[in-house]
């Protein structure tokens, strides 16, 4: 018979001696790593949970999933804080959660891990559509070694199967199950064919036994709403539990390595690390050997000491020396006392790439110098090259003038990576492309410079542009306080060659929310264009439209520029309700204070907003010194007033080194400012 699917055996522990206390269980921690995952496909979800266990040895647990399937049941060693972890990989948007089902030495359901994921991008993945009379794709299984007799003890006797899958065509995406007569469906899972995939692929699962049981197992394949399209032959199983030998037996177990599959530059050693783990069935000494694809044998020992403590995580490092020499390899483990198992080989493989950057240059505005009207938007590209890969490989890069956040992106063969710079006034810079694979060193492009002059048409009176606007956010990871997206608008004001010289303009940014910032001067000194420019910070989705307000010396409003900042995937919500259109009567008292310190302060200033709004206002103190207040709140619910009076009077100043001005600013549901005020400190 050709085995499509076989059972494998591996060697149990003894349980540990029973508490004289009634065991007690505690679950934290539940949670879905990344809970909200938006982007390319198929996209890995990892859960994990920490149990901690006090009154036994071992802790039998299986994941329960929303969609009501549930995992293989499994045993960990117990203690104060044991970990616990499930990967899942997804090929579709889908979403649901997770938790953790304790069932013994107490049953005990733990908090639910919600989760999340969107497909996006352009990978087949995600695109592929059967033609409507492709045929539903065929699973079919087998089985050999269907009996065991023998000991079961904690942590369980495990059975091993495996199948086959085969679709008629490749590229298909194939969502499947195991069945068990004994507890019903497992999980769905998910496959993928690439265009390039045999059609034929191998899957397996497994179960841990410690009693004496019998039944079969099967594959079902599922379509995407989870009907059952094809099952697989039967494969029966049974096992019959007998008393442990007395002698002391050992087994070597879950046989991985770390990468198994590297791709990446090969210029420097790269370090495999395979583990196992060795339990024993009593305390005894067991002595085992690393066995290397390249002939190289590596003995170890272990003694375990403690009938509590019976299993033991071992491990290898192999450095190969020159990755660009070295296709693959792989190692077993085989342990030689107390008796004989073996586990692999496991194996990995390296894929040299090599990353190469040509053909920096400005794209527009040519030709260089560019001499003309302004704002004007530069664009600089560089061509990034991979070479020795067989498919899209991730590069991370970023742009060092004026500096942007870490950016990803797949390459195959040769991509175009581009920049656009706003330039509102003359200007001469330069910049240069920085890219690396994941991990590796960084690679540089020769430097692109260029020059812009700005020169328009001679206006009759003074000008103010249409603001222009950057996003941009220095690291990578979630929107936070601490690293939030950074905006600037930039707008230029002209003035022609028939006005009095010099004059001071005095302008305000404002927002079409009713928002705005302090008033600003700017001194004209000659005719020209005087660049302005307004920077802030956001850790939350929004939309906006900003403009500038000049009010002297003769009243100009710009157009309005229209932006949108999109912080983790989550588009901004409308807000429906009012928004803030005045901070006033801002005052610090005592204003000025000379005598015993610490002294307390008191700041007070009154918001006014345009209607009740659906969220509360948030607001702080800022300080020329760069300090603030925490970060407070205040309601403007329906039928109450429009005018609140906020105080901060938990304020305790020391002596400050001359005065210090802030102004109380509100972030949400729009930015609004009062005037700044000043205040000062003398210790005597």
């Amino acid at each position: 018979m050709t085995a499509v699917a076989a059972l494998s055996l591996s060697a149990g522990l003894l349980a540990a001696p029973a508490q004289a206390a009634a065991p007690s269980v505690v679950i934290g921690g539940v949670q879905a790593s990344p809970a909200r995952h938006a982007g390319s496909c198929p996209a890995t979800v990892d859960f994990s949970a920490t149990v901690a266990v006090k009154g036994a040895s071992r802790v039998t647990y299986r994941w329960v999933r929303g969609d009501g399937t549930k995992g293989a049941v499994r045993t960990a060693k117990a203690g104060p804080k044991v970990k616990l972890r499930e990967r899942r990989t997804f090929t579709r948007g889908t979403r649901g959660w997770q938790a953790v089902q304790v069932l013994s030495p107490r049953k005990l359901m733990s908090k639910r891990a919600y989760f999340s994921v969107t497909c996006e991008g352009s990978s087949d993945v995600n695109t592929y559509r059967p033609p409507a009379d492709a045929p539903a794709p065929r699973a079919s299984a087998e089985v050999t070694g269907d009996a065991y007799s023998g000991p079961c003890a904690a942590p369980g006797r495990s059975l091993g199967f495996r199948g086959t899958i085969r679709v008629s065509r490749v590229p298909a995406a194939v969502s499947y199950r195991w069945v068990d007569s004994d507890g019903g469906p497992l999980g769905k899972e998910d496959l993928w064919f690439s265009a390039k995939d045999s059609p034929r692929r191998a899957v397996s699962a497994s179960r841990t036994f410690l009693a004496s049981q019998s039944g079969t197992r099967w594959i079902e394949i599922l379509s995407p709403s989870g009907k059952v399209l094809a099952t697989s032959d039967r494969a029966p199983y049974s096992v019959t539990c007998t008393t442990p030998p007395a002698q002391p037996t050992a087994s070597v177990t879950g046989l991985k390595v770390d990468p198994a599959v590297f791709q990446g530059a090969c210029a420097a050693p790269r370090t495999f690390t395979f583990t196992a783990d060795i339990a024993a069935s009593k305390p005894t000494t067991v002595t085992y050997e690393w066995l290397r694809s390249d002939g190289t044998k590596v003995p170890g020992e272990w003694e375990f000491k403690d009938a509590k403590d019976l299993t033991k995580t071992v491990s290898l490092a192999w450095q190969v020396a020159d990755p660009s020499k070295t296709a693959s390899g792989s190692a077993s483990i085989r342990l030689t006392s107390p008796g004989r198992s073996e586990a692999g080989p496991a194996k990995f493989t390296i894929t040299c790439l090599s990353l190469s950057l040509s053909e920096e240059k400005v794209v527009s505005p040519l030709p260089q110098p560019y001499t003309g009207p302004c704002p004007v938007t530069v664009r600089t590209s560089v061509k990034a090259t991979v070479t020795g890969g067989g498919g899209p490989t991730p590069v991370e890069y970023y742009w060092r003038y004026p500096g942007t956040g870490i950016q990803r992106t797949d390459i195959s063969g040769t991509t175009t990576l581009t920049r656009d710079w706003p330039e509102g006034s003359n200007a001469s810079p330069t910049t240069n492309l920085l890219v690396r694979f994941p991990g590796g060193p960084w690679i540089e492009s020769r430097r692109i410079g260029w020059s812009i002059t700005c020169k328009a048409a001679e206006p009759d009176t003074m000008t103010v542009s249409k603001p222009v606007i950057t996003t941009w956010k220095r690291d990578g990871g979630e929107c936070t306080i601490k690293n939030p997206y950074q905006v600037t608008a930039e707008s230029s004001i002209t003035a022609p060659k028939g006005m009095s010289f010099p004059f001071d303009v005095t302008y305000q940014w404002r927002w079409a929310d009713g928002g705005y910032w302090h008033k600003e001067n700017v001194k004209i000194t000659g005719p020209g264009t005087r660049r302005v420019a307004h920077s802030w910070g956001t850790f939350r989705s929004q939309t906006g439209k900003v403009f500038v307000n000049v009010l002297t010396p003769t009243a100009l409003k710009s157009e309005t520029t229209e932006y949108a900042v999109t912080c983790d995937g989550k588009p901004p919500v409308p807000s429906t309700g009012g928004t803030v259109v005045s901070v006033t009567d801002a005052k610090i008292t005592p204003s000025s204070h000379t005598g015993t310190c610490p002294v307390d302060l008191k700041a007070v200033a009154t918001i006014t907003v345009s209607a009740p709004t659906t969220e509360p206002v948030e607001y702080a103190w800022v300080f020329d010194n760069g300090t603030s207040s925490p970060t407070d709140q205040v309601d403007f619910p329906a039928g109450g007033p429009l005018t609140r009076t906020v105080v901060w009077d938990q304020w305790r100043a020391v002596k400050t080194s001359g005065p210090v001005t802030g102004y109380l600013r509100t972030r949400t549901p729009n930015m609004a400012v009062s005037v700044p005020v000043t205040y000062s400190v003398t210790c005597t």
